[in-house]
């Protein structure tokens, strides 16, 4: 039999096995006591982690049917729709898709009681991108919709620099607006027509009909009483009109049924309603603003428009001012924001003459982007009361303005659902972050990633597309999905 050494020697230390024998020989009861307790601590640990849910009970848990590419979690562990036996309390269930925003729920479970989980929607992320500008130290000026579809974008357009005297004292001639470009699905274009015009409209219809309306002064040997000629061209008719007026402005409505323009009044503008196939008579003139127009917000159907007005400097209103030498100045941003303390709304009923109302001042916010709406019969109309933000509702058929509400100062843009006619917000939270909620009724849905706005932002919302201006240098172009703002 062979006998254990009495002594390990290991390096430098030695290590006396008969005297460690009888030290534990000594303390055998402590050490049987320390391993009967650690044991029985394991066996009830383990039998508790095993028993416990048992006695609490369990339930079942319905997961609903999900997308395929639908990604299901339930504390931490994968799992697929069905019927599931889960340990009575709190549970939380996470679910997420590629191209949705991702939803977390906590699920109570109760004792033998079956739980069909009800999980929000998934909602689509929203499709954003940035807008570039069409010249490095250009602004954006104006955005509003396009009266044949998308949105009509102007840009300012910075002058070179010249070392010499500008021509002449005296009015300023009526200049090109700059930069003009067209935006839809397909993209970014430059209207470069509307651009070498100054008074000057195209509109090209979703069937590729293509209404043009230009005003050019009188030019050659002058004609009593001819201010200048008014070209009209749609697919049905081709004319020359002379008018007795100089035009500012010329805008087709949607369908090219009508002409919105706009005469020289004093010190502001007469709006007139021309129908281009009585294109020779004289035109309506329905009200008179101050200042010069902005630009005109189309109702899709071409029943109204709003037509939001500024105004001039000195030069454009006619006022003599002195040729100076040097760069034109970079225009300020709180200029090019300050867009439109006097609105009208135009109202052009079939059932009924063209006529026009004044709306109430609405909010200053950068490139004109208004929070407006529209529906069939009325227009939404955010109104800055000076001690808030309020919505009114105008009334297509008859222009009445009833009150709806009062509605959160850090408004961006808003939409009606066609369903309830309830409305749908963007809203700037504190950090900056712009939030789609629910209103009247309350309730975030969800917020609009990658984009932060210091400042008040504008925004103007028409269908699935939202136009979003954070500042005049920066523009955002957003389609959301229908199915993501219920």
């Amino acid at each position: 039999m062979l006998r254990l050494p009495s002594q390990i020697d290991i390096g430098p230390l030695t290590i006396h096995l008969d005297v460690l024998a009888a030290r534990l020989q000594q303390r055998r009861r402590r050490i049987r006591r320390v391993v009967a307790s650690l044991l029985l601590l394991a066996i009830l640990v383990c039998g508790g982690w095993f028993l416990l849910p048992r006695l609490r009970g369990s339930g079942i848990v319905v997961i609903p049917a999900m997308p395929d590419d639908a990604r299901v979690v339930l504390d931490e562990q994968l799992i697929s729709p069905g019927p599931w036996v889960i340990a009575v309390g709190e549970h939380r269930l996470s679910v997420e898709k590629p191209g949705a925003f991702p939803v977390q729920q906590v699920v109570q479970v109760t004792r033998d009681q079956t739980v069909t989980v009800q999980l929000p929607p998934l909602r689509p992320l929203p499709e954003i991108r940035q807008l570039p500008l069409p010249q490095a130290q250009s602004t954006w000026s104006q955005v509003s919709v396009d009266a044949g579809g998308g949105w009509r974008l102007q840009a300012t357009r910075l002058e070179p620099e010249t070392n010499g005297p500008r021509p002449g004292w005296g009015p300023a001639p009526v200049g090109a607006p700059g930069f003009v470009l067209h935006l839809d699905a397909q993209g970014l274009s430059r209207q470069s027509i509307l651009e070498i015009y100054p008074v000057a409209d195209e509109v090209i219809a979703a069937n590729g009909d293509r209404f043009w309306a230009m005003w050019s002064s009188q030019e050659g040997p002058k004609t009593p009483g001819v201010a200048g000629m008014l070209t009209i061209a749609t697919p049905t008719l081709s004319t020359v009109v002379s008018t007795t007026e100089v035009l500012r402005g010329i805008w087709w409505a949607p369908g090219g049924t009508q002409l919105l323009v706009a005469l020289p009044h004093d010190q502001g503008h007469d709006l007139a309603v021309i129908d281009p196939r009585r294109a020779a008579a004289s035109p309506q003139v329905l009200i008179t603003v101050p200042g010069a127009v902005s630009s005109v917000h189309w109702q899709p159907d071409g029943r109204a428009a709003v037509v939001l007005t500024r105004l001039d400097p000195p030069a454009q209103r006619g006022v003599p001012t002195p040729a100076r030498p040097g760069p034109t100045p970079t225009p300020a941003a709180e200029a090019e924001a300050a867009l439109g303390a006097n609105a009208v709304l135009i109202l052009l009923s079939p059932a009924a003459e063209p006529h026009a109302i004044r709306l109430r001042t609405p909010p200053i916010r950068p490139a004109g982007l208004l929070p407006l709406a529209w529906s069939h019969d009325a227009l939404w109309w955010v109104t800055d009361t000076g001690l808030g933000l309020a919505l009114d509702r105008v009334d297509l058929a008859t222009g009445s303005t009833d009150r709806v509400g009062d509605l959160p100062d850090a408004l961006v843009a808003l939409t009606v659902m066609p369903e309830d006619q309830s409305l749908r917000l963007v809203c700037r939270l504190p950090d900056g972050v712009l939030q789609v909620e629910r209103w009247p009724e309350g309730g975030a849905l969800f917020t609009l990633p990658g984009i932060q706005s210091v400042t008040a932002a504008g925004g103007t919302w028409r269908g699935g597309e939202l136009l979003l201006a954070t500042d005049t240098r920066t523009l955002w172009y957003i389609r959301i999905a229908a199915e993501a703002l219920r």
